[in-house]
């Protein structure tokens, strides 16, 4: 683990690095959900992710807020979401610097609100280069579902079709303006999944993310 610097607070990243190559390496930044856990997915992609030669960082975004876990009223306040974002965006920054990483082949993926953080940071203007986005079990929210135009990146939606925490519906949504902006996409639903996966579902999620995050991540 490491630490940078986002709006004068000290943020923790998880780094896991293939090792050393002659070519700069491509890039996935995670991004927990409201639970505030790096560690559950983490401990899942980052071996799977590696042996393809990607480097996995994990940012703690809630170190900028002090936030433990983020509940619905601190994630709609309207003060929280821009901070996490700027955090986000400064993570990018920092990896793009690194250097055994490739700046124009970073990917984010992001969990539950780590996915709602990922599409939203891909709809501003300001946003550092994203190659592509996986999400899981997220959406695409008001105010930022309006600014999305034909740049945003190629996204892979994963979701089961049963999640009571953030309604399938979002997923569908964020398909349809997908669609009509012409942005290359994937959706796949997990049948009589949930919010929190079963192990055969995880084993597919990360199959699904390895196969989209190559594809994408691969030299121009």
């Amino acid at each position: 683990m490491e630490t940078f610097q986002s709006g004068g607070k000290s943020i923790r990243l998880d780094v896991t690095e293939p090792p050393p190559s002659p070519t700069k390496f491509p890039a996935i930044l995670l991004l927990h959900g409201a639970g505030g856990n790096t560690g559950f997915w983490l401990d899942r992609i980052a071996p799977f992710i590696t042996r393809l030669g990607l480097a996995v960082y994990a940012v703690h975004y809630f170190d900028r807020t002090g936030t433990i876990r983020a509940d619905l009223p601190t994630i709609t306040d309207g003060v929280h979401v821009p901070l996490w974002l700027a955090t986000v965006r400064d993570a990018l920054a920092h990896i793009a610097q690194r250097p055994g990483v490739d700046p124009t082949r970073i990917a984010l993926i992001g969990i539950s609100l780590g996915a709602y953080l990922s599409l939203a940071l891909a709809t501003l203007p300001y946003r550092p280069a994203i190659r592509a986005i996986a999400e899981i079990s997220g959406g695409l929210a008001s105010p930022y579902a309006a600014n999305a135009t034909a740049t945003f990146p190629p996204t892979l939606l994963l979701h089961g079709d049963r999640d009571t925490v953030v309604p399938i519906s979002e997923a569908h949504a964020l398909a349809a303006i997908l669609t009509r902006l012409k942005v290359p996409y994937q959706l796949e639903i997990l049948p009589n999944e949930g919010h929190w996966f079963t192990p055969p579902a995880q084993l597919r999620i990360l199959t699904a993310v390895a196969t989209f995050l190559t594809h994408h991540l691969t030299p121009p």
